[in-house]
């Protein structure tokens, strides 16, 4: 019988996955020079080249075929400051001209657009400054900051708007002048001036009569938005989580130019988890209190589930979604980098809520709920007992971990024990002192300073008459 040859079978090579990062929906959620910003960070940071190229492509088509919504034509000019990035990251990159053509004649073109509509604002707030005019310079002021944001020269463009300060005569003005300083302020990283004018802001809203006004309201909302934002940045998640959650459901697509609804939600989920105990997630989730943020969880359907499997205990399902998440979340503008820590936080607490209950755990049954093996589970716990974030000890031999709190009702029947003992002692030596009374025994000090024991003199049988 002969033999027979069998030819072997290659398998094609696996592509590297990439996050699902719906680019698209960025330029649709996000306005101006957010949608950008989220593009160029996507395209500098994407592991995937692939995605970088599309992030990069779709950043282009904004910046050279963008319309103004008014007049529906291109506009003068574009943000120059970020196209001269996109051409940084293509070089940086190595995308060739095949790839992507990012062309230095349209950028000197529309840096002479600019230009032209500088020198005219320019020219007439030279006009103004001789008027003295209040408002009119006010006015001014505020279209030459827009105009230097518009073309991404934010340090410019924060000088204007606060020049401003100086012709604002009523709250709204200064509201106003807040907004922009605060917009600004979020994407030149510079979050101090955020908290500062956010507050600023919040006074003069107290001052106003229709708090019920639905431009109020969404000012509100933008304030706690932006603060929540800067809070994120610098790594206070409490802070942040009580900043989100807070925010109501009117700001829907009103604070395009920084953040959308599903933001508000991802990000306020996220440090609340990271922060909240068991009783503020159920306010968060459950209770009336939290309404609002339910509402915005309905934008971000996996990380409403992603939230309830936290609060049921259903960890394997949140910890999976978690990871599912993880490499888009990566790529987030303002979450990105914070991403690690978080999701950290969140684990430690969800190892922690775990084992809180009980005086011993098996932790086969453990790593099975966390989907993990033992000996990683293990090595969890020992970092979470080092840092005194579990009372417990582990015992290697049969994988159980064991609980060494005190127990609070041991610990109550020993009070009680203790409090027993002191009563009875003191009764004691209080009858003693009143027998020691009633007999007549007392202690004196003699005038030399030593005491003495006087008893109380006794009548004998022969004085007695």
């Amino acid at each position: 019988m002969g033999a027979v040859c069998t030819r072997r079978r290659v398998m094609p090579r696996p592509r590297a996955k990439h996050p699902a990062i719906d680019l698209e929906a960025i330029l649709g959620a996000y306005t101006g020079n957010a949608a950008l910003d989220r593009l160029l960070h996507i395209a500098e940071r994407a592991e995937d080249r692939e995605i970088a190229l599309d992030a990069l492509r779709h950043a282009q088509r904004a910046l050279e075929s963008s319309v103004n919504p008014f007049t529906l034509k291109p506009p003068a000019f574009s943000n120059g400051r970020a196209y001269e990035r996109a051409m940084a990251i293509a070089k940086k990159r190595e995308f060739s001209s095949t790839e992507i053509e990012l062309s230095r004649e349209w950028l000197e073109k529309n840096a002479r657009s600019a230009d032209a509509e500088l020198r005219k604002l320019e020219s007439g707030l030279s006009d103004l400054l001789t008027e003295r005019v209040k408002e009119n310079l006010r006015m001014q002021y505020v279209e030459l900051g827009d105009h230097y944001y518009d073309r991404g020269d934010l340090k410019n463009a924060l000088a204007c708007y606060m020049r401003t300060r100086d012709y604002c005569s009523t709250p709204k003005h200064v509201i106003s002048m807040c907004l922009s300083i605060v917009a600004v302020s979020l994407e030149s990283e510079s979050f101090a001036h955020v908290n500062v004018h956010a507050n600023k802001a919040t006074t003069s809203l107290d001052q106003l009569d229709d708090d019920d006004d639905d431009d109020v309201v969404i000012t509100r909302a933008k304030l706690a938005c932006a603060c929540g934002i800067a809070a994120l940045r610098l790594g206070r998640y409490a802070e942040a989580a009580n900043k989100f959650t807070e925010i109501p459901t009117e700001i829907a697509t009103s604070y395009a130019s920084v953040c959308s609804a599903k933001d508000v939600a991802t990000y306020g989920t996220l440090c609340a988890l990271a922060s909240f105990d068991r009783k503020d997630l159920r306010e968060l989730i459950l209770d009336n209190k939290k309404s609002a943020f339910r509402a915005h969880l309905e934008a971000a359907s996996d990380v409403r589930e992603m939230v309830q499997d936290f609060y049921n205990s259903k960890y394997t399902s949140c910890f999976t979604a978690l990871e599912s998440m993880r490499d888009a979340l990566a790529l987030d503008l303002h979450l990105g980098s914070h991403v690690d820590t978080l999701y950290k936080k969140i684990r430690e607490r969800a190892l922690i809520q775990y084992v809180e209950p009980y005086i011993s755990v098996d932790l086969r049954i453990m790593a099975k709920a966390f989907n993990t093996t033992t000996e990683a589970i293990e090595g969890e716990l020992t970092h979470l007992i080092a840092a005194d974030k579990i009372l417990a000890r582990i015992d290697g031999t049969d994988s159980t971990l064991r609980s060494t709190s005190t127990n609070l009702r041991a610990k109550v029947f020993d009070q009680i024990i203790a409090d027993g003992e002191k009563f009875e002692e003191e009764t004691r030596a209080a009858l003693l002192r009143m027998s020691m009374l009633q007999h007549g025994v007392v202690v004196r000090a003699d005038d030399d300073g030593r005491t003495r024991e006087r008893r109380a003199p006794t009548i004998d049988a022969q004085d007695k008459p």
